[in-house]
């Protein structure tokens, strides 16, 4: 579902179906969400993509479902400040940032990682997120994702671009 705000979409998903709960923009509110068990916890989530935004991740190249790796990577988001280490490399991860490489997500999605590459240096280009590539992993801040709501609680991306 997509709902039309000025030139900006926003695009709410449960498993690809679209539920309900409140988001307010400015003047306007919107009544929409996803919800999502995860780790027993009612977790929805909103989706803010410009026309191009949308367009790009709508396409389909080769039979690459690019909003499959956007949804991967939002999946791997924290909800909350955490501490990450992988094989001598450590960070705190913040809310709206995901550590996930190139490989992890091209092997959980069956594709080639050149492919991911692509897809995510594109992604990056139109400020759907922004990656940053360590020798160990890389960090995907979202960009496009305005809050959370997490059992009842708006958790705001402190990352979110308008």
């Amino acid at each position: 579902m997509t709902i039309l705000h000025t030139t900006r979409s926003i695009i709410c998903r449960r498993e690809g179906k679209v539920c309900a709960t409140d988001f307010s923009f400015g003047c306007t509110s919107f009544r929409l969400s996803i919800n999502r068990r995860m780790m027993n916890k009612d977790l929805s989530y909103c989706i803010v993509l410009s026309s191009e935004q949308l367009s790009y991740l709508a396409g389909s190249k080769y039979g690459i479902d690019r909003m499959k790796i956007l949804n991967r990577l939002i999946e791997a988001t924290v909800l909350e400040q955490t501490e990450y280490s992988k094989k001598g490399f450590a960070m705190t991860l913040q809310v709206g940032q995901a550590a996930l490489s190139e490989v992890e997500l091209s092997c959980k999605l069956g594709y080639d990682k050149k492919t991911i590459s692509r897809v995510i240096d594109k992604m990056n280009q139109l400020g759907i997120v922004a990656s940053v590539q360590s020798n160990r992993t890389s960090i995907h801040t979202q960009k496009c994702v305005s809050a959370w709501m997490l059992d009842g609680k708006r958790i705001d991306n402190p990352f979110y671009v308008e």
